[in-house]
């Protein structure tokens, strides 16, 4: 038998935040199980202590790649070089069916150097980074957009991890829907789920970003009843901001830091709610956060607000709360719902069936798995 061969590139730190790094693993895992020959690109970051340790990887230039209004500019100009030169010469090297680019941001790179070795390029896109990149406030949001719709134009096919993704990408790019799939985000099954215990103990765990709006949660514990106990977990840019809130307005949140992913199971099994707040802004409206699957897969109703599809999800499968109004009033109103020991088991027990019958990361990958098989032939 033949092994398809799929190159997987990724940055080798970069913007990647922790839903992309667990779903890249996730990715390269399955694919190995369904007997692809897997590469692995890894493409470098440079920083501006490390130009000149990586002058040797930047030539040839590639002068056109973007134009440079500041030494910012130059730095991620200099690093644009090197990963164009590192991903030609593994695809080079590797000679592969197909490549498979993780995010959009090295989805442009794959796409510049798959168009000129004609290779076939699949760009799996988790977010929009231009949407996330205006959100933060900073103003080349117009450039990493048009960059943004030049890969999804280039690649040959897109993966969307969302019906909403896909939809926007459609409608605003004039991407053809036949070119995007969606394939949006799981997790694992889990054997040890959370039973109801009281008093309750409800749980962020997760990404520190603008887009989580983690100081609703730490509002939500300050205002609830003293019969539910606050944890938080996770680590991000707002680590500092949240903890010097909860130390200054002595709000009953028990942080446990940051988590590595083979023990948060474990944490998550002892609680009995996982809070997802959310800014409702375009990058959440598109998104699928592995957070709430984890709390679904450990048996922990979900209060979050309806947005996306992982909003309709919750509301639609029993599963939890999505609420239309994400005041701190409807997120108490929320909690004291599930307080009832009956409306918990239901939502709980119909949040570990879901997981079960769709999104495993199994079941959630398999159109890639489709798709990759269907190119590589």
């Amino acid at each position: 038998m033949v092994r398809r061969r799929v190159l997987v590139a990724y940055h080798s730190q970069g913007p990647m935040f922790f839903g992309d790094k667990i779903r890249n693993k996730e990715i390269l895992n399955i694919l190995k199980n369904n007997h692809f020959e897997v590469f692995e690109a890894c493409l470098p970051t440079i920083t501006r202590w490390e130009v000149g340790k990586s002058l040797f990887t930047i030539f040839p230039l590639h002068s056109r790649i973007m134009r440079i209004y500041s030494r910012r500019d130059f730095l991620q100009w200099l690093q644009l070089n090197s990963s164009i030169n590192s991903l030609k010469r593994t695809i080079q090297r590797t000679n592969p069916d197909v490549v498979l680019a993780e995010t959009s941001s090295v989805g442009w790179i794959a796409t510049y150097v798959c168009n000129e070795l004609s290779t076939p390029c699949i760009v799996d896109c988790h977010g929009l980074v231009f949407a996330e990149t205006k959100g933060k406030g900073y103003d080349n949001w117009r450039q990493v957009k048009r960059f943004e719709k030049e890969t999804f134009t280039k690649c040959d096919y897109l993966s969307v991890v969302s019906k909403r993704m896909k939809d926007y990408i459609q409608r605003k790019f004039g991407i053809p829907a036949n070119k995007i799939i969606i394939t949006p985000n799981g997790t694992r099954p889990q054997h040890f789920t959370a039973q109801y215990k009281s008093p309750l103990k409800a749980i962020y765990a997760g990404t520190f970003a603008y887009w989580e709006r983690v100081h609703d949660f730490l509002d939500l514990a300050k205002q609830a009843n003293q019969k539910i106990k606050f944890y938080m977990a996770g680590a991000g840019p707002l680590k500092k901001q949240l903890l010097k809130k909860i130390e200054k307005e002595k709000i009953p949140v028990t942080y446990l830091g940051y988590i590595p992913r083979q023990k948060i199971f474990a944490t998550l099994s002892k609680m009995q709610i996982g809070i997802a707040p959310s800014t409702k802004d375009l990058t959440r409206v598109v998104a699928s956060p592995i957070k709430v699957f984890d709390y679904m897969a450990s048996g922990l109703p979900v209060i979050t607000p309806r947005i996306g599809d992982w909003g309709d999800l919750i509301n639609d499968e029993d599963c939890g709360i999505a609420l239309d109004d994400d005041s701190i009033e409807k997120y108490l109103e929320a909690l004291n719902i599930l307080a009832g020991k009956d409306t918990w088991t239901r939502k709980s027990l119909n949040a570990i069936r879901v997981i079960e019958e769709k999104h495993s990361w199994d079941k959630a990958l398999q159109p890639l798995v489709n798709l990759l098989s269907n190119i590589a032939k």
